[in-house]
Order: C-alpha cells, then structure tokens, then sequence
C-alpha cells in the first residue's frame, strides 16, 4: 500500500513529535509523529497488531501533569515502530493535544 492512500484515510493532522514516550511495563521509546487519533513510536521489538498499552507523555514540557491514555497498536514496521491508536481519550486530553498540534 502507498503513503498516499494511507495519508488519504487519515482524518487528523500529524505532526513530528521528538519525545520520550512511556510505554507503561514495556519502557521509554521515541516518538515519530503525534495526531489527536494516535502517534508512532520507534520500536523494534515490536507488540502484537491489536495489543492495548497505556502509554504517558506530557506534549508541552510545560504541562502540569502527564497525558496517560490506553492505545491499541494499530499496525507495524517490523524492526522500525509501531502505530498506536488512543483509545479512551478524554476531553482535555484530547484539547491538550490539539493544542501542541496547532502550534506546529
């Protein structure tokens, strides 16, 4: 499949993101790219298409505490990251995301 079919079904913007992500019992990993939908983290062992992790992460450095949000792994570049999914954002942290997007 092409990016520019993938890039075509996305309904949200990406934006490159270059911070640690928490992946809560797995580790630390960096981030790719951040949508409020989901974000891609370098990782080569890779989970399972459809395993759920929680992962946590502050967008601005500046924010008072942590986004901590379920994620479900949507697909995988073997050797190269993952694709997550949020899964039960909430509002605000949904607002805080878009927030960081806007600025970009």
């Amino acid at each position: 499949m092409s990016n520019v079919g993938q890039n075509e079904r996305r309904s949200s913007k990406r934006v490159p993101f270059t911070k640690e992500i928490e992946v809560i019992g797995w580790g630390k990993y960096p981030c790719m790219k951040l949508s409020n939908a989901g974000m891609y983290l370098e990782m080569s062992n890779a989970l399972p298409v459809g395993s759920l992790v929680d992962l946590r992460f502050k967008p601005n450095d500046s924010d008072p505490d942590p986004i901590q949000v379920r994620a479900r792994v949507l697909y995988v570049h073997k050797g190269t990251g993952v694709g997550f999914g949020f899964v039960d954002l909430h509002p605000d942290q949904s607002a805080t995301i878009l927030k960081y997007i806007e600025k970009k």
